[in-house]
């Protein structure tokens, strides 16, 4: 094959000659399949969460959190009208979207916040999977669900699998399993691929992750450490006491808001679990408790009598039991709303919150 300057030589007539052969042999060059991917992943921010787009559509890879070589892949080249949901943080990803008409389906209505949803399930339009031990896999089928989402821990993997319909998407949400809070509301990309919104998700995300950046940049700029407020999170649950690792997002929010976290140190994702004589150990210098999972003073002794004996027990309490269902489904996909109830509740100046209250 000639190059450049050796074909600049040839006669017109030669040359003429040899461009249509070019365009001959290129037009039997066997066409590059539509779906052929990018390596361009458009995650930046999730470690279990990969896609990249197709030609049409996206490769959507969902990685196991406790088995790194475990790799799920979907090929999402449609937009689909019917998703079942498992999960609470589901719903607000899907509400962010304002793609409450696609969800036929989810696993609790009595959790559900979402105005416009809890009117789709009054009109019968959405169903309600729950039974008396968790949901349903044959209310799914009658759901008429294209895709089924769910939360990928428990046994909903293996409720699903009594599914008779291959033909029903099930795709695991691993959002909950990240370790900073930008992760895990990057999720809302898989429901943009999902929706056939994914430009729609990317501006939800976009606009989340400024709030959040400024939002933790104003914190560093009037941060100082020897004012910062030392937290406990969590709660009794026998005669341990439950609490996020310190490597969760969680821990990582409380960081951002310039909060001092007693577990910060500790290792792992999920949750921790610590023994009484060690909480009452550690916890002298606490004088913030966050989270008890209770709406009261009262009923945090009525459920653990022993939380009287915590030394931070007479500090300030704050729980988003205020509204606990708004809390688990618009959390996730609004950690800046997080982030700025959590710093105004470190600098004590807790006036307008979004999801915590006060215990009285």
């Amino acid at each position: 094959m000639c190059n450049q300057e050796t074909f600049l030589m040839i006669p017109n007539h030669t040359k003429s000659l040899v461009g249509l052969c070019l365009l001959l042999f290129l037009g039997c060059v066997p066409a590059k399949e539509d779906n052929s991917t990018s390596k361009e992943n458009l995650c930046r921010y999730s470690e279990y969460l990969q896609i990249t787009p197709l030609n049409f559509g996206f490769r959507v890879q969902l990685r196991n959190p406790d088995n790194s070589g475990q790799i799920q892949s979907f090929v999402i080249d449609r937009a689909y009208s019917r998703i079942a949901l498992l999960s609470a943080t589901h719903v607000g990803m899907m509400a962010a979207l304002k793609q409450q008409t696609k969800i036929c389906a989810v696993s609790d209505y009595k959790y559900v916040y979402d105005k416009q949803l809890k009117e789709l399930m009054r009109q019968a339009k959405i169903m309600d999977l729950r039974v008396e031990m968790g949901f349903s896999a044959q209310k799914i089928l009658q759901s008429r669900a294209e895709v089924v989402v769910y939360s990928g821990f428990g046994n909903e993997s293996q409720q699903l699998q009594r599914l008779p319909n291959n033909k029903i998407v099930q795709i695991p949400n691993y959002e909950w399993r990240e370790n900073t809070p930008l992760a895990r509301a990057e999720w809302v990309l898989l429901f943009g691929v999902l929706c056939g919104k994914f430009e729609e998700a990317q501006l939800v995300f976009k606009s989340v992750e400024d709030n959040y950046l400024k939002v933790k940049k104003e914190i560093e700029k009037n941060q100082t450490c020897n004012q910062s407020k030392v937290l406990i999170s969590g709660n009794l649950y026998g005669d341990q006491w439950v609490a996020p690792a310190g490597e969760s997002f969680e821990a990582q929010l409380y960081k951002d808001a310039g909060l001092a976290y007693l577990f910060c140190n500790e290792k792992g994702t999920g949750s921790i679990f610590k023994s009484l004589p060690e909480i009452l150990q550690k916890s002298q210098i606490v004088n913030l408790w966050l989270n008890p999972g209770v709406s009261s003073r009262k009923k945090i002794l009525q459920q653990y009598p022993k939380a009287k004996y915590f030394p931070f027990y007479k500090d300030s309490i704050y729980c988003y039991t205020a509204n606990t269902n708004k809390y688990w489904e618009l959390a996730a996909v609004h950690p800046d709303w997080l982030l700025s109830d959590l710093h105004c509740i470190a600098i004590g100046k807790p006036k307008k919150l979004h999801f915590y209250a006060l215990l009285k």
